[in-house]
């Protein structure tokens, strides 16, 4: 079965979407279905910490809405973007 990880980057202040996100992945019982083979989706809050380039991620989706606003978050993004082929909603590369 494949699992699939969507991070969420979110400041401290956002709370409910967040919140809303994980409790509707957690109902879908985590297992679902995509042209007839089941997936596992894991969602989770991103924590960035000072990071090494070299350093891999295991996000194959992040929901960015702190990279605004923060310069570490926003430089981990482009880094996850360009080395490790992380898809990411919200382009950090025009802020």
């Amino acid at each position: 079965m494949t699992t699939r990880k969507i991070g969420l980057l979110i400041g401290a202040e956002e709370e409910d979407w967040p919140s809303a996100l994980e409790a509707m992945f957690r109902r879908l019982d985590p297992v679902t279905t995509l042209n007839g083979a089941p997936f596992h989706v894991n969602v989770e809050r991103v924590r960035v910490h000072p990071f090494d380039l070299r350093a891999g991620t295991s996000y194959d989706l992040v929901v960015d809405r702190l990279g605004h606003w923060q310069l570490n978050p926003r430089e981990w993004l482009k880094k996850a973007a360009m080395f490790n082929g992380v898809y990411l909603l919200n382009n950090p590369f025009t802020f």
